[in-house]
């Protein structure tokens, strides 16, 4: 009998595609780092004076690594056959067939065969921090994928009812405008760059206004409504998480014809990843159609997400990722909504839908964990359950005076386009959240201390 009145949870999330919690595959052996970039100096100024020009010839091409080394063979054995320069260009095609098959999308395919070089200027990379306390010097580009969490605006250019490019949405945002957060001002993400002096907010990929000067600082390709499982995003014609790294191969190709390739790779590189999404999967494609699944089935479909997500980072790391920041799903079952439609405990909240959420949060410490255990690679959890269940319990100790709806209409079922030219609250500062979904800018300034705590971590 409770089936129906989830239907009405399906169409309002539908409607906001949203959800609340702000914001590697084979890596290439140290030895083959040594093998190809450092000893071609050491190894030029003894004998090989004239090997060097082939080697400055292969950059010149470095915009297709496969081509050139290709090429190398046929012109190696007629000049000097004894030489044994040649072979060292045979190692990497290898490596660069062993690479294809690991990521799941195969659009991304074609670009990973660009990867190896980028070793060089990530070993690099450990040396430069050393600047005081100052993060910024070590952190400078942000990219950032996942769902209306941090989602500034890409949904306005897609054919999707997902949307928050209207008021009420945004009035607290610079020049009290909408832009497509789903928020009454900031994400998380935009305050974090704003904190480490990358610039005042995260532009969207899919933004028509979009500077390529922008591009070096960083983007999202976030869309509301997405998930780590393709059904999510189909649901409300989002972004696929597959689609977003489709999306990020695109940028690589425009900072590469910006800025060059080495330099384009070592902001790869140097880059924060920030991945923040999974409600949307609970709530859309799990809670709707299996509310009476037992453990087992959960314990399934929380899997499932997580192996998903780790091909993703996989796949990210081949197209030179190596800094990632995974954001846990906060205490869902005490969304506004779901208080609503849900709710049964003596705290209005569903301990069922919070329990889900603590679960697939420890899984996804353990890929974090994972990835840390990785080659040159570095992660961080951000623990968005405990600060926003501890605000809920307390929220005088965070400034907040109401915690259990939101700001916009009743607070209790509006969200994304029901929340359209609705009333709002007073003073937005003092609720925890904007609509039935998605936080204020008080909660995602919240999310944004854990942020910048975890960036030092990576960096380090």
């Amino acid at each position: 009998m409770r089936g129906f009145p989830l239907a009405g949870v399906l169409v309002a999330l539908l409607l906001a595609a949203g959800e609340l919690h702000c914001a590697a595959t084979a890596a290439p052996a140290p030895p083959a780092k040594a093998s190809a970039p450092p000893p071609q100096h050491p190894g030029a100024p003894p004998q090989h004076a004239p090997p060097s020009p082939p080697r400055r010839h292969r950059p010149s091409h470095g915009q297709a690594p496969p081509v050139p080394r290709k090429q190398d063979p046929p012109s190696s054995p007629p000049p000097p056959p004894p030489k044994q320069d040649p072979p060292p260009p045979s190692p990497p095609p290898p490596q660069q067939q062993q690479d294809p098959p690991s990521p799941p999308p195969q659009q991304i395919i074609p670009p990973i065969q660009v990867v190896p070089p980028i070793q060089d200027p990530d070993a690099a990379a450990p040396a430069q921090p050393p600047r005081g306390g100052n993060r910024s010097a070590v952190c400078t580009t942000l990219l950032v994928f996942g769902d209306s969490t941090v989602d500034p605006g890409n949904n306005n250019r897609l054919r999707t009812t997902a949307k928050a490019n209207f008021p009420p949405y945004g009035i607290n945002f610079y020049g009290r405008r909408p832009t497509g957060r789903f928020t009454n001002g900031r994400l998380a993400t935009d305050m974090l760059a704003d904190k480490l002096g990358i610039m005042r907010t995260i532009p969207g990929f899919l933004d028509p206004t979009l500077k390529l000067g922008q591009l070096r600082k960083g983007v999202s390709f976030a869309s509301a409504g997405s998930g780590y499982d393709d059904i999510t995003a189909n649901t409300l014609s989002a972004l696929p998480f597959r689609r977003q790294l489709w999306h990020f191969w695109r940028y690589k190709q425009l900072i590469r014809a910006l800025l060059g390739l080495r330099r384009a790779e070592r902001i790869v590189n140097r880059a924060t990843f920030i991945i923040s999404a999974g409600t949307n999967d609970m709530l859309l494609n799990y809670i709707a159609s299996n509310r009476s699944a037992g453990p087992i089935a959960m314990l399934r479909y929380e899997n499932h997400l997580i192996a998903r997500l780790g091909n993703y980072t996989q796949v990210m790391r081949m197209l030179g990722a190596r800094r990632f920041v995974f954001v846990g799903l906060p205490p869902i079952g005490c969304l506004p909504i779901a208080r609503t439609l849900l709710g049964r405990d003596p705290d209005g909240c569903d301990s069922d839908l919070n329990q889900l959420a603590a679960s697939f949060n420890s899984r996804l410490v353990q890929l974090s964990n994972f990835v840390n255990y990785q080659p040159r690679m570095k992660s961080a959890y951000i623990d968005t359950y405990t600060i926003i269940r501890a605000a809920t319990d307390n929220p005088q100790n965070y400034g907040l005076t109401e915690v259990s709806r939101g700001c916009c209409g009743s607070g209790m079922i509006e969200v994304g386009q029901t929340c359209r030219g609705r009333r709002t609250c007073p003073d937005p500062s003092k609720y925890m959240y904007w609509d039935a979904v998605h936080p204020t800018e008080t909660t995602n300034q919240l999310i944004t201390s854990l942020m910048l705590d975890s960036i030092a971590g990576i960096y380090s």
